[in-house]
C-alpha cells in the first residue's frame, strides 16, 4: 500500500511508518480523550479549594450551635462528617481552611479552583425556622471560581458545594420535622383534654337546653294567662263602667219612676171613681141589650117566617103566570092582550120579589147589628160568662189597683235610696276595674317579653348545645387526625419529609458512558483528517492513466477505504474492550465504527481532492463544530443544526444508539453510506478537473 500512496507535498511513496502512525491517529485520540476526561469526579482531589468560615455560632434552647463549622466539616470532609465524598467512595476536593484574604489571593493567582465563604450570620439564619415566622431566613453561602480555573472545574465545584449544603439541608430539615411531629403530639394531648371537656360541656348544655324548653313552656302559658286576665280586666272594667252608668240611670230613673208612682197614686182616686161610674153604665147597658135581645127574638121569628111565605107565593105567582097567559089565549083568543097582560103580571112579579127580599135582607141586617152590638158589649165573652160579673171583679180591681198604688208610692223612698247605694258601689268599681284594667297589659307585656327571652334563651342553648356537640365532634376528629408518631416513625417521617423526592438513576459523573459515541467519532474523523494531511487525495497516474474517470477514481478510493477500514477496525476493538461491552453490543460497534472510519475517509478525501486547502479546513471546522455539540445541549440552533447534518452527527447518532442500547443505528449507518457516496462523488469531481488541467 505504501508503494501505492504519495506523500500531499511530493512525488515520494508514503513509508510503512507513516501509515502505522496515522492507523494509530483515531486510539490515540480516543485513548487521551478517555483517559483524561473519563469520569474527572473520581479523581476531585486534584483540585484545591478553600473555605473562609466567619460564621458566628448561634444560641438556641440553650445550646450553641456552629453550623458554619459543621458546613465547613462537610466541605472538606472530616472523618466523622465526610457526607461529600458519598456512600461509593468518591473523592473530594482537597479543601484548605483560611482566611478571606488568603482566599482572594488564591483565588487571583489560580492556586484554588473555587472558595466558599460562609457568611457571620450563617448559623442565626439556618437556626432562625425555631424562632418567630417573620424572622425566619434562608442561609447563604458566597461561591466565588477562579478565572483561571479549568473547563469544567466550576461545574465540579458546584456539585461538592451543592452536596455538603444539601446533606446540611436535610440535617436541618429532619431537625425541623422531627420537632413539628414532637408538637403534634403534644398538640394531639392538648386537643384530647379540650374533647373531653367539650364532650362535658355539651352534656351540661343539653340538660340546660332540657331546663330551658320546660321554663319557656311554662312562660307561654304565663304570658297567655296574662293576656287572657288583661282581656279579661278589660272586659270587667268596660262592664263595670256600664254597670255604673247603668246604675246612675237607675237611680235617675227609679226616682222619677218614684215620683210617677206618687203622681199617679195621687191622681188614681178620681180616675177609679171614673172608672166605677163608667162600668156602671156599661153594666146597665149590657142588661138594656140583653133584655132587648130577648124581647125581639119573637118578633123577629115572626118577621123571618112571614117574609119567608111571602117569597114563597110570589115565587108562585111568577110560576103561575105563563099558565095563566096560556089559557087567556085559549079562551079569549086575543094573543096581544094575553102578552100584556103576562108583561103586567111578570113586572107586578117581580117588583114584589125585589121589595120582598129587600125587607129580608134588611130584618137579618137588623139581627147582626143587634148581635154585633151585644159582642162589643160583652167582650166576646164566652159561653156561660156573664159580663156583669166580669165587670164588678174589674170594679173590685180597680180599688185594689189603688191601694197598690199607695203602697207603692210609700215604698218608692226605700227603692230610690237603695238605686244610689247601688250606683255609688258599681262607681268604685268600675275605678277598681279601671286601674285593674290600666296595669293588666303591663303586666301581659312583661309576660310576653318573658316568654319572648326564654324563647331567645331556648334558641341560643339549642345553638350553644349544637355548638358544643359540633365542638366536641371537631375536636374529636381534630385528635383522630393530629398524627402522633413514635421516635423511630418520626425519624422515617423526617428523612422523607426533608427529602421528598430522591432522584435515582441520576448521576453527577461527567463524560461517563455518554462520551463514547463523542470520543469515537472525533477519533475516526481527526485519523480521515491527518491521513490527508499527510497523503495524496488522488492516485498518482490520477492526470496520465489511460483509464477512465470511474476507474481513477476508485482507484484513488481503495488506499482511503483500506486505511478507513483500518482504523475503523482499531477504535471497533479497542474501545469495547476497554467499555466492557458484552460480544453483542461489541459486534455491532465493531461494524459501525468500520463504516464510520471509511465513510469519513473517503468525505474527507473528496474534500481534499476537489478544494484542497479549504476542503481540509471545512473537515476541521466540522470537527470542531461536532465536539462543541458533543459536549453540551445548550449550543446555539443553527450550530447545533450543523452538527446534526454532519457526517460526524450521523456518526454520533449510531455510536450513541448501540452505547446506550436504545433505539437502532440503521439510519445512521444509512446516512453514513450516503456521505461515503458523496466523498466518492466529490473525488470524482477532482479527477476530472485534474484530468483536464493535464490536457491543457
Amino acid at each position: 500500500m505504501s508503494a501505492a500512496l504519495t506523500r500531499l507535498k511530493s512525488d515520494r511513496p508514503v513509508r510503512w511508518t507513516t501509515i502505522i502512525g496515522i492507523m494509530l491517529v483515531p486510539l490515540t485520540v480516543a485513548g487521551v480523550l478517555l483517559w483524561g476526561l473519563w469520569n474527572p469526579t473520581e479523581r476531585l482531589e486534584n483540585v484545591t479549594a478553600a473555605v473562609v468560615n466567619l460564621d458566628e455560632a448561634a444560641e438556641v434552647d440553650g445550646q450553641t450551635v456552629p453550623l458554619g463549622r459543621v458546613l465547613a466539616g462537610e466541605l472538606i470532609g472530616e472523618p466523622e462528617s465526610d457526607s461529600s465524598a458519598g456512600d461509593d467512595g468518591t473523592a473530594n476536593f482537597t479543601w484548605v481552611l483560611t482566611d478571606a484574604e488568603d482566599a482572594a489571593e488564591g483565588v487571583a493567582d489560580g492556586r484554588y479552583a473555587t472558595v466558599v465563604t460562609i457568611p457571620r450570620t450563617f448559623s442565626a439564619d439556618a437556626t432562625s425556622l425555631s424562632g418567630e415566622p417573620g424572622d425566619a431566613r434562608q442561609a447563604r453561602i458566597d461561591v466565588t471560581e477562579s478565572d483561571r480555573g479549568r473547563l469544567i472545574d466550576a461545574a465540579l465545584s458546584g456539585i461538592v458545594t451543592q452536596t455538603a449544603t444539601q446533606v446540611l439541608n436535610e440535617q436541618l430539615g429532619e431537625q425541623f420535622v422531627a420537632g413539628v411531629y414532637v408538637g403534634f403530639n403534644e398538640l394531639g394531648d392538648g386537643v384530647g383534654d379540650a374533647a373531653d371537656g367539650a364532650d362535658q360541656l355539651a352534656t351540661g348544655v343539653s340538660e340546660l337546653s332540657t331546663g330551658t324548653a320546660q321554663l319557656d313552656e311554662g312562660a307561654v302559658q304565663l304570658a297567655d294567662g296574662t293576656q287572657q286576665l288583661a282581656d279579661g280586666t278589660q272586659q270587667l272594667a268596660s262592664g263595670a263602667g256600664t254597670l255604673a252608668s247603668g246604675s246612675g240611670e237607675l237611680a235617675s230613673g227609679v226616682g222619677q219612676y218614684v215620683a210617677g208612682a206618687q203622681q199617679l197614686a195621687d191622681a188614681y182616686p178620681q180616675l177609679s171613681a171614673g172608672a166605677t161610674a163608667a162600668v156602671q153604665q156599661l153594666q146597665t147597658l149590657i142588661g138594656a141589650m140583653t133584655q132587648l135581645q130577648a124581647a125581639s127574638a119573637e118578633p123577629s121569628a115572626q118577621l123571618e117566617q112571614g117574609l119567608t111565605a111571602a117569597g114563597t107565593g110570589a115565587a108562585s105567582f111568577g110560576t103561575d103566570i105563563e099558565p095563566l097567559v096560556t089559557d087567556c089565549v085559549v079562551s079569549t083568543g086575543d094573543i096581544e092582550y094575553c102578552e100584556r097582560l103576562s108583561e103586567a103580571l111578570t113586572a107586578h112579579a117581580g117588583a114584589i120579589g125585589g121589595g120582598l127580599e129587600m125587607a129580608s135582607d134588611g130584618a137579618a141586617g137588623v139581627a147582626e147589628a143587634t148581635q154585633a152590638l151585644q159582642q162589643q158589649l160583652g167582650g166576646a165573652t164566652p159561653p156561660g160568662v156573664d159580663p156583669a160579673a166580669q165587670l164588678g171583679q174589674l170594679t173590685a180591681g180597680l180599688a185594689d189597683f189603688g191601694s197598690g198604688l199607695h203602697e207603692l208610692a210609700a215604698q218608692g223612698g226605700q227603692l230610690s235610696s237603695g238605686a244610689a247605694q247601688l250606683a255609688d258601689g258599681a262607681a268604685q268599681l268600675s275605678a277598681g276595674t279601671g286601674e285593674l284594667a290600666a296595669n293588666a297589659p303591663q303586666l301581659a307585656d312583661g309576660a310576653s317579653q318573658l316568654a319572648d327571652g326564654t324563647s331567645e334563651l331556648v334558641e341560643g342553648t339549642a345553638q350553644l348545645e349544637a355548638g358544643a356537640g359540633e365542638l366536641a365532634t371537631g375536636l374529636q376528629a381534630a385528635v383522630d387526625n393530629v398524627p402522633v408518631t413514635t421516635d423511630a416513625e418520626r425519624e422515617q417521617l423526617s428523612r422523607a419529609a426533608a427529602t421528598p423526592v430522591l432522584a435515582e438513576g441520576a448521576s453527577d459523573e461527567l463524560f461517563t458512558a455518554s462520551g463514547v459515541p463523542l470520543f469515537a467519532g472525533i477519533a475516526l474523523w481527526a485519523g480521515a483528517l491527518a491521513a490527508f494531511l499527510v497523503l495524496s487525495p488522488l492516485w498518482r497516474r490520477a492526470r496520465d492513466a489511460a483509464r477512465g474517470v470511474g476507474y481513477i477514481t476508485l482507484r484513488s478510493a481503495v488506499p482511503a477505504i483500506a486505511l478507513g477500514a483500518i482504523q475503523g477496525a482499531a477504535a471497533g476493538v479497542a474501545m469495547p474492550i476497554a467499555l466492557g461491552y458484552d460480544f453483542g453490543q461489541g459486534a455491532r460497534f465493531f461494524g459501525f465504527a468500520l463504516l464510520a472510519g471509511i465513510a469519513f475517509t473517503l468525505l474527507v478525501q473528496g474534500l481534499s481532492a476537489l478544494l484542497g486547502g479549504l476542503g481540509r479546513f471545512l473537515a476541521f471546522v466540522l470537527l470542531v463544530v461536532a465536539f462543541a455539540v458533543g459536549i453540551v445541549s445548550t449550543v446555539p440552533g443553527a450550530l447545533a443544526a450543523v452538527g446534526d447534518v454532519s457526517p460526524l452527527g450521523a456518526g454520533l447518532d449510531g455510536f450513541q444508539s448501540i452505547a446506550t442500547g436504545a433505539g437502532s443505528a440503521g439510519s445512521a449507518a444509512l446516512l453514513l453510506v450516503l456521505w461515503a457516496v458523496a466523498g466518492l462523488v466529490l473525488t470524482g469531481l477532482a479527477v476530472v478537473r485534474a484530468r483536464r488541467s493535464a490536457a491543457r
